[in-house]
């Protein structure tokens, strides 16, 4: 075994997604050295094969006004840091509503008070941009700020902002072990041999990275934490070629959504399955039911010879015990490890939730590792996406 000696302070993230980049970015701007270490190519897992729906948080906003304005404001910082992940030619998201009885001023109500913007749209000029949709199924129309966006170009900006920070990036990767003494980490062990040290480590690998985290992220009997670890899985089906190139949400409808990808259409759910574990594979209802919808508000497309294929996503996400449904207000996780069992003093795990917090994210686990470091970064390091 080689081994690679990088400073006391080097901090060592493992996994090259939206998450680990933005950590390694805002780290290595506050003043420390920061090694990024990709199995594969960065954002090769869920970073560039999610829907890139950029969230305005009009969505949560009837259940939860607080994680709505988040939203808001993070959708705002990656539109300012990166204008060019936006899919081009691609307008802002309309949320529908297809049932009479439904109370649309909750909504309204709601997206007020979270401050996001929104505008009515005639229903006419829905129907038109939106080949085959079943017209009487559309009651109400309104413009919100979502956006659909190229992931792959976020990572790239990300990525770019990073190394000009002075992180080292190391794609192809595999880091095999972590390298433990006690209850500290030394560093990480990859799959050629060689040992990188550090003094902080961070998972950022999500449910790629799962299997080597297990062992710290296991809850023991007679451990009480505040968080849950839950796998999730949601499906997604791209219909080629595409109902046209305006996204919607039906709010009332399971939350079914359009986030057009050219030349295909993506659909989706906003609906998250729990799993028992991470390569847990049910026979999913949720299949079904986005076909349902696609024939429901589409009906004329089933019958065409457009190919509907679906796919699925999984994520590991940690979740505050009081969060009985997973997938609605998912927000960013930090975890400690060195305040649970097997305590390991200089471990740390990151958890995303949803892709449009990534700046929240990169913040709340800056201010943590800081601390465990006991380093003073300078009060003028703003991140670079504000």
């Amino acid at each position: 075994m080689t081994t690679r000696q990088t400073g006391s302070q080097r901090v060592v993230i493992i996994g090259g997604g939206i998450a680990g980049l933005a950590t390694a970015a805002r780290l290595a701007q506050s003043g420390l050295p920061v090694t990024l270490c990709e199995a594969s190519e960065l954002g090769s897992a869920a970073s560039t094969r999610n829907q890139g729906w950029l969230h305005s948080g009009g969505l949560f906003a009837p259940d939860s006004i607080d994680y709505a304005r988040v939203c808001h404001t993070a959708l705002q910082e990656t539109l300012r840091f990166c204008p060019d992940c936006l899919e081009p030619q691609i307008p802002s998201m309309v949320y529908l509503f297809s049932r009479a009885d439904t109370l649309v001023k909750t909504w309204t109500d709601a997206w007020t008070a979270a401050g996001i913007h929104y505008e009515n749209v005639p229903v006419e000029q829905v129907a038109a941009s939106l080949e085959g949709i079943d017209r009487e199924r559309i009651q109400h129309a309104f413009r919100l700020p979502d956006r659909a966006i190229r992931a792959d170009v976020l990572v790239a900006h990300l990525a770019a902002t990073a190394q000009n920070a002075g992180v080292e990036i190391r794609t192809g990767t595999v880091v095999k072990r972590l390298v433990c003494q006690g209850d500290r980490v030394q560093g990480v062990e990859t799959g050629t041999g060689e040992h990188i040290a550090a003094q902080l480590v961070i998972l950022a690998g999500g449910s790629m990275g799962f299997a080597l985290c297990t062992e710290y992220l296991r809850q023991k009997p007679g451990d009480q934490p505040d968080f849950e670890l839950v796998p999730l899985r949601t499906h997604l089906a791209a219909l080629r070629p595409e109902v046209g190139r305006l996204p919607f949400c039906i709010v009332d409808a399971e939350g079914f959504n359009h986030i057009p990808h050219p030349p295909a259409s993506v659909f989706g759910l906003a609906d998250w399955e729990r799993l028992s574990a991470p390569d847990d594979h049910p026979v999913s209802q949720q299949v079904e039911q986005l076909r349902s919808k696609v024939t429901e508000f589409f009906p004329g497309q089933a019958a065409d010879t457009r190919s509907l294929r679906s796919w699925a996503g999984t994520m590991i996400q940690s979740m505050t015990i009081d969060q009985i449904e997973p997938g609605t207000a998912i927000w960013p996780a930090v975890i400690d490890h060195g305040r649970y069992r097997p305590h390991m003093a200089n471990l740390v795990s990151v958890f995303s939730g949803r892709a449009t917090l990534w700046s929240k994210l990169a913040d709340d686990a800056r201010r943590l590792v800081l601390a465990k470091l006991d380093v003073a970064a300078p009060e003028t390091a703003h991140p670079p996406w504000t």
